[in-house]
């Protein structure tokens, strides 16, 4: 009976997972498009391969055309591929195209005649492809956005660049479309992290740039799967390995006495012998955040299994000075007397 009861666990534990897996949300795009010939007529059973560039995460597949020329790779992961179309009877044809998060990188080639050893390099005209069947509001911040603009430590520093995005002061949040912080959805590879109790995003998951490899802000058109959001969606997805066995450190640090100083100017602590309220100003905090990150990324079995491992703590550190008013103090009322403290968190 009780070997029966560890299978019968050990069945629900994997279901579960696989059921986890098939309702998260999406973390990949595609890659599509029609293959012709210079006339403009549709080549069938051309063979049509992709592979991933740069620190994309590790993809390779080949498909053919059908008849009606067209092809597609569901579920690339994002980043920078190389797609290579031939035919019998056509040259090659090499093209490098760039796949975004719910998106459908467009490739639509067309092979000259001549032999299939030869190969033409295609060079795109522009580096945004529109996507026809694209029924949503949404944008895409890629890791190239991340190095071109200045930015702060954590990915929310960079949600600003959608349009439709403003920060919510008093509750820590993100207005999308005018709807309040604690309606939106924030999810990170296809997990949802959204605070429970208060619907926002926790500075444990504000993950740095180092890590990421996009960013999206859905507003409007969003799928089923993000149904528990009536405000905007965030959608975050993490770097992966590939082929090539790589790793970065870094660290950034945060001085407080640099940063904006949003002090209470004025703070009454008692009266003076002639009944009128006595001030003064609090202390300005110090102390340094620090923000070290390490990341490992490279292949388990070559073209077929990959790692990504990621350490990135966040240390907060505080040193306040507090003014109180000490009415027992032996040189007489209203005297004001100084503690200190740190905290690291």
């Amino acid at each position: 009976m009780n070997k029966n009861f560890k299978f019968i666990s050990l069945v629900l534990s994997f279901m579960l997972c696989f059921a986890a897996a098939a309702f998260g949300q999406n973390t990949s795009g595609t890659i599509e498009g029609t293959i012709t010939d210079p006339n403009g007529a549709v080549i069938p059973n051309a063979t049509v391969t992709a592979k991933s560039t740069g620190s994309t995460a590790g993809f390779s597949g080949t498909v053919t055309t059908d008849s009606s020329g067209y092809f597609q790779f569901p579920k690339v992961p994002i980043g920078t591929y190389t797609v290579t179309a031939t035919g019998t009877g056509f040259k090659t044809s090499k093209e490098d195209v760039t796949v975004s998060l719910d998106r459908a990188a467009i490739v639509n080639a067309k092979l000259e005649i001549g032999a299939s050893d030869v190969t033409v390099d295609v060079t795109s005209d522009s580096a945004v492809t529109i996507d026809n069947g694209n029924t949503q509001i949404d944008t895409n911040i890629t890791k190239q956005v991340f190095d071109a603009l200045p930015k702060g430590t954590n990915f929310t520093s960079l949600l600003k660049t959608a349009p439709n995005v403003r920060p919510e002061a008093l509750a820590g949040g993100f207005q999308i479309d005018g709807a309040s912080g604690a309606e939106n959805v924030f999810v990170i590879d296809g997990q949802e992290v959204t605070n429970f109790r208060t619907g926002i995003l926790t500075s444990n998951n504000n993950l740095p740039f180092e890590i990421l490899q996009e960013v999206q802000i859905k507003s409007t058109g969003f799928e089923a799967e993000y149904g528990g959001a009536t405000g905007g969606v965030i959608n975050v997805v993490t770097v992966g390995g590939n082929d090539q066995l790589r790793g970065n450190f870094a660290i950034s640090f945060r001085p407080k006495k640099i940063q904006g100083d949003f002090r209470n100017q004025l703070t009454a602590f008692g009266t003076n012998s002639a009944g009128n309220f006595e001030y003064f100003n609090p202390n300005e905090d110090g102390g340094t955040d620090f923000f070290p990150v390490a990341s490992l990324f490279g292949p388990i079995v070559k073209g077929k299994f990959w790692y990504s491992a990621s350490l990135a703590p966040q240390i907060f550190e505080t040193t306040r000075s507090v003014n109180y008013f000490n009415q027992n103090a032996p040189t007489g009322r209203n005297v004001v007397e100084t503690i200190d403290y740190n905290q690291k968190l």
